[in-house]
């Protein structure tokens, strides 16, 4: 909803809002690990992934949060369910954890890259885009059993990946990159993001309107589908990590020790107490 929000940061804290980030709430999480993504599946059932192999599991909204056993100690870097049972979880050395049991036990997918894996991203129950280091990008059209590498036409990290339809999705990486495809991934386009900052996290709200967030407290934003692109005023130079809207006025950055909140789809933002001086990963 537009009031609760949970964000992780890099000593394994968990912020957590239930005024729309008016204040922010700091909860055990059992671990001093780097957490890196959070992600829920509905306002109940939600997972965060860190370094060492954590994967911690709420079910009541993040009131409370409960280790689960990942086998692995690799660093975990996303995390998307498409359901309250199936999800998988991406990390280094082309690490693909999946699970179809709400994560009481996670199976290590055999794939064809040694890269570190940055994100993932579903638009139903099977087809799934992951996205890591050296322009990687993977796809799965059977709820992530299988992935097979896809052309993106760049060398860089690719950060974050976030898919509109089975056909349209879009890629923030490094130097400004930005990738959109309108055919399924069989090929990716670049766009012109007017900067060379790193791009690491990306929203839209709906099919025209996206805003990416990145290096020095960057925010751009789009409104015709990401034919182009305008800075819009952060008031930080802290490095953004990941940014969320939760529906098309309502949307919340983090990153360095800030929290920003727009209530207008991201033209103009407005900075919140953390409570924290850690760095924010994802929210």
């Amino acid at each position: 909803d537009e009031t609760t929000r949970i964000a992780v940061d890099n000593t394994g804290k968990i912020l957590r809002t239930t005024d729309a980030g008016t204040t922010w709430i700091t909860q055990t999480s059992g671990t001093t690990d780097n957490l890196t993504c959070v992600y829920f599946s509905d306002v109940n059932n939600g997972t965060i992934v860190g370094y060492s192999g954590t994967i911690l599991r709420t079910t009541n909204g993040g009131t409370n949060w409960t280790p689960l056993t990942s086998g692995t100690t690799k660093e975990l870097n996303g995390v998307f369910f498409t359901d309250t049972n199936n999800g998988i979880v991406v990390g280094e050395f082309g690490t693909i954890l999946r699970t179809t049991d709400a994560g009481t036990t996670w199976t290590i997918e055999e794939i064809s890259t040694t890269n570190l894996l940055s994100s993932v991203f579903f638009t139903d129950a099977n087809n799934g885009t992951i996205v890591g280091e050296q322009g990687t990008i993977l796809k799965s059209t059977n709820g992530g059993v299988t992935w097979i590498l896809q052309e993106s036409g760049v060398g860089v990290a690719l950060n974050d990946v976030y898919l509109i339809n089975e056909n349209i999705g879009f890629i923030s990486g490094e130097y400004g990159t930005i990738l959109k495809t309108t055919n399924a991934g069989i090929t990716w386009d670049s766009l012109n993001s007017g900067t060379t900052n790193y791009l690491w996290s990306i929203s839209f709200p709906d099919i025209s309107t996206g805003i990416i967030v990145g290096s020095e407290g960057i925010i751009l934003k789009t409104t015709d589908a990401g034919l182009t692109w305008s800075q819009k005023l952060s008031g930080t130079t802290e490095w953004l990590f990941s940014v969320s809207f939760s529906d098309a006025n309502n949307g919340i950055t983090v990153g360095g020790n800030t929290i920003l909140r727009t209530t207008n789809g991201g033209d103009t933002w407005n900075q919140q107490i953390s409570g924290t001086s850690r760095y924010l990963m994802s929210v």
